[in-house]
């Protein structure tokens, strides 16, 4: 028996294959290839957004910190006035208590309405004679 002999045609077939296999494998490998691109290009924008955002964080961060100084500073400074505002409030009390009161000026304004002259009447004594004189004798027994 006789080996038939090969046709080259079903080589030419496995050729064919081999081509459209090795096609295949490059267009996946393209394709791959261009998504591992759009990663990468995500990736990157990512980054940069993530870069963005710390920087500005950072900003944030040292206008807080100089706003809060300023906070710190004006509390400090409020917190000196009241100081100074109670020690004056505490003058202005020591000085009220050495004062006279509504009902001391009222008793004193009574006794100089007593003895002034313009307003109050005096008696002289030839009248106060005369009063006594013109006063019923059976009163005074």
């Amino acid at each position: 028996m006789a080996l038939p002999s090969l046709p080259t045609l079903p080589f030419e077939r496995h050729d064919e294959e081999q081509s459209k296999l090795t096609t295949e494998l490059v267009k996946r490998i393209n394709e791959d290839t261009r998504r591992i691109r759009i990663i990468e290009q995500r990736v990157d924008r990512l980054e940069s957004s993530i870069e963005s955002i710390q920087d500005n964080t950072l900003t944030q961060l040292n206008d807080l910190k100089l706003s809060l100084e300023k906070i710190d500073n004006k509390i400090v400074s409020v917190s000196e006035k009241l100081v100074n505002i109670e020690g004056e409030i505490l003058r202005l009390s020591k000085e009220l208590s050495k004062s006279a009161t509504k009902r001391e000026l009222k008793e004193i304004e009574t006794f100089i309405d007593l003895i002034n002259p313009i307003t109050a009447k005096f008696v002289t004594k030839d009248e106060v004679e005369k009063m006594i004189d013109n006063i019923p004798k059976n009163k005074k027994a």
